[in-house]
């Protein structure tokens, strides 16, 4: 019943994708004066914060290049768009969705201004790189605001339109990372005028978002832009969010358009002259039994190009190994982040088959030098995962250690123990009503928290405002914002009763559960010493 509840609330809520979601939060009006402009804002409608929703942070002036400025104004504009998406497909809707020209954050502060600057937390959402948006339906932060910090909230180009990677000047690759880049630039620059303080920025995400805090935290041209970063079930090294081989994946999206090469200059002029709804369709991959087919575009290793700016220059490895982190981290992740990706598959009849589930999703991050070392090497993943399991809940711990736990593992390993920065880890196991991705999936008897959960209790997305809570949920929310607000005022994170040591030597994770929170030593550990050893025999080369 309760399920059907949460569907029923969805589909209502899924008419709102093209109306404004600001609708749902909008009271008294604001003004800001900016140098682009005078802005008008909102509170909501129960003053508990300031909303300036669908500011441009610069512009998309060519598709599949580096942002431009942002723009200006005469008169007043209404910051009051809160439901503004990149191009993406929405799978629910089974059609695309969103606009090119996309480049916009949110910004949502305290009701009042004080005599200090608010501190201020900038997030960057997930999905996957192919997917996602800073959606108001989704990413209200009235819990974290009323902490007294400033949320601001970014959009940034995805799939082919943020992650063309084609080694050339017109499609280098990266632009969704250099949107991020340019809405951090935009928010040193402005964010004062909304009473924060530049000085003393936090950036966090989730998943791909985590993936994005990572990089930034790696690249030069982001020092002094944050100050402490957050990355929740997310690092440069998931495979998912990888792009090994950009130009064959363009080519496979070009062979949907209908054509066939692999030219990256015939592949440019494919992309350029589709139309955006086109290279959206032909994007779309269903997940079902095929959980990692929809990252098709991701992060890639630039090709020098005249007078670029390239991103990344080298792969997730050889980053990881030479690069240290330039401030102080949260890095965690859920206990059963797979059930995101295990929910896709079908249970087996013939659990012999399990084979063929398995071989497409070994992760990118490890590479065979033949056949049979690939075929031992699922041997070995059958035996550890499958033995004593049912194909279902095989799948899940696979998925979870395969493609977040342990590339969070080496992250924390390395952040922790080669350089000076203090990395704090934490593993979220918190199970209850607003676990709303695992309840929305095949799934939603399994117990723990599947990848995203954890956002659930920083956010307030649309259908929890007329769904009732708990007095245990509501703990767990302050819990949260309490650790991660009190990390971007200090640099550590506090509660009451518990002391969240950071890792260095050893890994000690604050353990976040329904009965208690402690500190304990890497969970499963001997689930991960199974993928250190497949690393240090099987990883790519240029990551040893």
């Amino acid at each position: 019943m309760k399920k059907k509840i949460y569907l029923c609330v969805c589909m209502v809520l899924l008419n709102h994708v093209f109306k404004d979601a600001s609708s749902l939060f909008v009271g008294e009006a604001v003004t800001v004066e900016l140098p682009q402009g005078k802005i008008k804002g909102s509170y909501d409608w129960s003053r508990t914060q300031r909303i300036f929703s669908g500011i441009p942070y610069a512009s998309v002036t060519e598709r599949f290049e580096e942002p431009g400025n942002p723009p200006s104004w005469h008169g007043t504009f209404n910051a009051d768009r809160g439901n503004i998406k990149c191009n993406q497909y929405i799978s629910s809707l089974k059609q695309p969705v969103g606009q090119e020209d996309c480049l916009v954050l949110n910004i949502f502060t305290p009701p009042t201004l004080e005599p200090e600057p608010f501190p201020v937390m900038v997030f960057i959402p997930g999905g996957g790189f192919y997917s996602g948006s800073n959606s108001e339906l989704i990413y209200n932060p009235k819990f974290v605001v009323q902490r007294k910090v400033i949320v601001v909230t970014i959009n940034y180009r995805v799939g082919a339109f943020g992650f063309l990677c084609l080694g050339l000047k017109e499609a280098s690759g990266n632009m969704g990372l250099k949107d991020q880049l340019a809405a951090l630039k935009w928010i040193q620059k402005n964010i004062a005028y909304f009473g924060g303080n530049p000085d003393s920025i936090t950036l966090f995400g989730e998943s791909a978002g985590a993936v994005s805090v990572h990089y930034l935290n790696l690249n030069p041209s982001a020092r002094g832009l944050f100050h402490r970063a957050i990355m929740q079930s997310g690092s440069i090294m998931m495979p998912q969010d990888f792009s090994y081989q950009p130009l064959q994946q363009a080519s496979k999206v070009a062979k949907r358009l209908g054509y066939n090469t692999s030219d990256p200059s015939e592949l440019l002029k494919i992309f350029k002259n589709s139309t955006a709804n086109d290279i959206v369709r032909a994007s779309f991959v269903d997940q079902n039994n095929n959980a990692l087919g929809p990252y098709l575009f991701g992060p890639c290793v630039e090709t020098a190009v005249p007078n670029g700016r390239p991103f990344i220059t080298q792969q997730p490895g050889v980053l990881l190994k030479t690069t240290d982190l330039s401030v102080p981290v949260i890095i965690g992740f859920n206990n059963k982040e797979g059930i995101h990706w295990a929910s896709n598959y079908a249970p087996l009849t013939d659990p012999n088959k399990i084979r063929s589930y398995l071989i497409p999703v070994i992760p990118s991050y490890l590479e065979f030098g033949n056949p049979s070392d690939q075929s031992t090497f699922v041997d070995d993943i059958i035996k550890k995962y499958f033995a004593n399991n049912t194909d279902i809940n095989g799948l899940i711990e696979y998925f979870t250690d395969a493609l977040v736990a342990f590339p969070i593992t080496l992250t924390s390993e390395h952040s922790s123990q080669k350089s000076d920065a203090t990395v704090f880890n934490y593993y979220f196991k918190y199970d209850s009503i607003r676990n709303l991705n695992k309840f929305l999936t095949r799934l939603s008897s399994e117990p723990g928290a599947s990848h995203g959960d954890d956002l659930l209790y920083m956010f307030q997305p649309a259908v929890f405002a007329v769904l009732p809570s708990t007095r245990t949920v509501a703990k767990m929310i302050a819990t949260i914002t309490k650790l991660w607000t009190s990390f971007a005022k200090t640099g550590k994170p506090t509660i009451s009763n518990t002391n969240w040591r950071p890792s260095k030597e050893r890994l000690n994770f604050l353990e976040i559960d329904n009965r208690e929170i402690k500190m304990i030593s890497l969970p499963n550990q001997d689930r991960m010493d199974f993928w250190k050893k497949a690393y240090e025999k099987f990883g790519r080369s240029e990551g040893k």
